[in-house]
């Protein structure tokens, strides 16, 4: 959708049940309750670019990615990935420290992305005029680009769905509009409306970088907006579906093409046609797309924000609609109000579905009613904004949805939300839309955007992935994930290095982050630790990306009466060319990139702190409680505590955070997961040396099934590994270890990487938790082929201390 300007501000079963902070005021439902959907801790994706309406793909090997547009002035949009299931993220390689941008065409408009069977990831950058396209076969190290992806122009937001390989046979449907008069298919009666079309991509190579004509959709120059596109196989027969609204945003309607050789159709598309779905002439929808997923039995699920509308104002509470088809598109059943009690605004749906009848569907809501006048839905309801995900085991069942649960802790927006329903009036903070992907293991994973902080018209990439309740895979059941972590976390050994351009460096032990913990000596002061694989130096190697390096620790402090929602917090410690550090505290700022914007962390106040010059080495910063402290916090709790390493060409203070703008770009080079400090609980030292070891024997998929790890080389000089043998289901051994995660509250171990199974090459996630009182050591595998086991021991054990 065409952005505003900068001056509109609008730039852009849980594992671990005890003390569990409450959702604070302003979320409109309480937290979760026993049994629902739960989720582990918000992860920050976006620790150096923005969150405004961040995409999100999982590819064939369970590597997660997300991007995000920065603007048109800026020419630069920001990819992200991650490596370890969603706990850290980092720039691709391929982006350019500190700014981000990638080796494709000027872009920053909309993004989207693919990932195919194959594991090539596919990128689209909207540039207005043309679709900057790219593609990369080594998980976003070096691109191919395009800088033209279609033969018409202007164009106007694209969704990408994909059908096997389109490297192999398959292809990629993107979806668009053109928006009106466009060259070279001018239609002088397409005004003031949009035409919606399909382009197939181009096969070989290529595919994702070059599309066939387009094939026009719907009625001509009755087109609003449309939401994503999705392909499904029908017994030989492959068909793109689009969902999109009318021009008059009183009506939605689904669009279908079959796939067809480009040797019977120039656009490699036929018997195309426009089916509505719902048709409401005394309402109003666009809030802002309609969304549609397609379940494993090929029943179409559609879900569309619509309020009352007459005389140019909303005239009640903004709902959400679904309907749903079993026949391919070709009907549709009577529209039904997805249930949110005390949700009385929302906006932003997004569907996931699974096996047949079951789908998630995540959202943006407020228990806040409009403001009349204006009168403008979304756009005039000045409220605290929450994620959340509603649930149905059996969409087809209007009595089957689960209450939502809240899935992101706190609110994340605080203020009104533009949308078409409102005219276009309120606040665009969020973007036009959030997404969700479902994982291995049925579960939801979730991007979106947080906004409470003294740069709130500037929002944090935030992802977020589910732990707990039921899978949308009914073979899986439950969903058994990650608990969440609390005052503490620690990983195992790895390689920290500075990625820009495509290299990569060599290793940075002085930037190698190993833990980070948060506690509370007394009343007024927290005390902040990072444990570093080795600090005996504190020099940046030749390769390290700059002179300046800092270890940060950040976190969030939503706040019930602050008008941006709360402020982001950090501190730090910082040495330059080697030099006795400095200690400090300040709020997250940003810095004017070409029009956009790029996150930076300067402090405001020096503070004290110490390191320990050893290998590895611990760093200290005690923080003054009244240096971060916020008015009316929603809890005593700090929010995703993330701690990370960061190279720089100067000091992090040294321009000044005025009024959220300020700050030095930075290379980031390490991450932690991050965790949420609790006061009422108790933080756990570090460990030097964590023991991880186990071995047994459990009931498996086939009979009796046996395990082995070993993630302890500091304690006895093993290999790091993971090995489990399940007759006739599995026979996995891993070949690499990419992250390892301790959480001494919860008692695992969560090791994650890649390996073989039967010989096939896969990833995999490993959960071993240890014997408590009451409970028996289990055993968790999760491979990326579709083999889940969690299962207690039925001999050896686990050890993790």
């Amino acid at each position: 959708m065409p952005r505003r300007g900068w001056g509109s501000r609008l730039l852009m079963a849980g594992l671990l049940a005890a003390a569990t902070p409450s959702a604070g005021p302003g979320s409109g439902l309480q937290a979760m309750a026993a049994g629902d959907v739960t989720f582990g801790n918000p992860t920050i994706s976006g620790i150096q670019g923005t969150g405004f309406e961040q995409d999100i793909r999982i590819d064939s090997r369970g590597r997660i990615y997300t991007s995000a547009p920065g603007t048109l002035s800026s020419g630069t949009s920001y990819l992200y990935r991650s490596l370890d299931r969603g706990q850290t993220f980092k720039w691709v390689p391929a982006a350019v420290q500190p700014q981000g941008k990638l080796p494709t065409c000027a872009g920053g408009g909309d993004t989207e992305l693919a990932t195919d069977r194959a594991g090539n990831l596919y990128f689209n950058d909207l540039t207005l005029l043309n679709f900057s396209t790219a593609r990369s076969g080594d998980q976003g190290r070096t691109f191919l680009a395009s800088c033209a992806g279609v033969a018409v122009t202007p164009v106007d937001r694209q969704w990408y769905a994909v059908d096997g390989n389109p490297m192999d046979g398959g292809s990629i449907t993107l979806t668009f509009d053109l928006v009106p008069n466009p060259t070279p298919v001018p239609n002088p009666n397409c005004a003031v409306s949009n035409d919606l079309v399909f382009a197939r991509s181009l096969p070989g190579a290529a595919a994702g970088l070059e599309f066939a004509p387009v094939q026009v959709l719907a009625t001509r120059c009755d087109e609003g907006i449309m939401g994503n596109d999705e392909v499904f196989n029908y017994g030989g027969v492959t068909r793109a579906f689009v969902i999109h609204d009318n021009d008059a945003l009183n009506q939605i309607r689904m669009a279908r093409c079959d796939l067809v050789d480009f040797t019977a159709s120039a656009t490699g598309y036929a018997n195309c046609v426009d089916t509505p779905i719902s048709t409401f002439p005394n309402a109003r929808t666009g809030a802002n797309f309609p969304t549609l997923t397609i379940d494993r039995a090929g029943n179409l699920f559609a879900v569309w924000e619509q309020a009352p509308y007459a005389a140019g104002q909303v005239t009640g509470d903004t709902l959400l609609y679904y309907s749903w088809s079993k026949d391919q598109g070709n009907s549709w059943a009577s529209p039904q109000v997805l249930p949110t009690p005390g949700l009385f605004t929302n906006v932003f749906a997004w569907p996931a579905a699974g096996d047949a009848g079951r789908v998630d569907v995540a959202f943006y809501g407020t228990p806040v009613h409009q403001s009349c006048p204006p009168c403008q839905g979304p756009d005039s309801t000045n409220g605290d904004w929450s994620l959340y995900l509603a649930q149905s085991l059996n969409f087809m069942n209007p009595t089957a949805w689960g209450q939502p649960v809240l899935a992101g802790e706190h609110f994340v927006h605080r203020g009104t939300v533009q949308t078409l329903i409102g005219g276009q009036s309120g606040d665009r903070t969020l973007g036009d839309f959030l997404q969700m992907r479902i994982g291995a293991q049925g579960e939801a994973n979730i991007a979106y955007a947080d906004s409470n902080s003294d740069d709130e018209f500037v929002s944090q990439a935030a992802y977020i992935r589910q732990n707990g309740g039921p899978s949308v895979f009914s073979a899986v059941g439950t969903v058994n994930g990650i608990a969440e972590r609390f005052n503490s976390v620690q990983v195992g050994s790895h390689p920290a290095t500075f990625d820009t351009g495509g290299v990569s460096s060599t290793n940075q032990p002085n930037l190698t982050v190993l833990g980070s913990q948060v506690s509370m000596p007394n009343a007024t002061t927290y005390q902040i630790k990072m444990l570093v694989a080795d600090l005996t130096s504190l020099a940046p190697k030749p390769d390290a990306g700059g002179t300046v390096l800092v270890w940060n620790t950040q976190w969030k402090l939503p706040s019930s009466t602050d008008p941006n929602g709360g402020a982001y917090f950090h501190a730090y410690m910082e040495s330059v060319n080697g030099g006795a550090p400095t200690f400090w505290v300040g709020q997250n700022a940003l810095q004017l990139n070409g029009g956009g914007a790029t996150a930076t962390y300067p402090g405001s106040t020096q503070v004290t702190g110490s390191y320990t010059a050893a290998a590895p080495g611990m760093i200290t910063i005690t923080v003054p409680a009244s240096a971060v402290s916020e008015a009316n916090p929603v809890s005593s709790v700090l929010y995703s505590v993330t701690a990370s390493s960061m190279s720089l060409a100067a000091p992090a203070e040294s321009v000044p955070n005025l009024g959220g703008v300020g700050g030095v770009p930075f290379n980031l080079v390490d991450v932690a997961p991050a965790y949420d400090f609790n006061p009422t609980l108790p933080t756990p030292p570090f460990q030097t040396c964590h023991e991880g070891d186990g071995d047994g024997s459990f009931q498996g998929k086939g009979g009796s099934a046996s395990f082995h790890f070993d993630e302890d080389r500091c304690e006895d000089g093993d290999a790091e590994t993971v090995s489990e043998s399940d007759p006739g289901n599995a026979n996995f051994q891993s070949t690499q270890i990419t992250s390892v995660a301790f959480d001494d509250v919860a008692n695992t171990v969560t090791i994650a990487g890649s390996g073989t199974d039967n010989g096939n090459p896969v990833a995999f996630t490993m959960v071993g938790a240890a014997a408590s009182p009451g409970l028996p050591a289990t055993f968790t595998l999760i491979l990326t082929a579709g083999y889940i086991i969690s299962a207690p021991l039925l001999s050896g054990g686990i050890q993790l201390h």
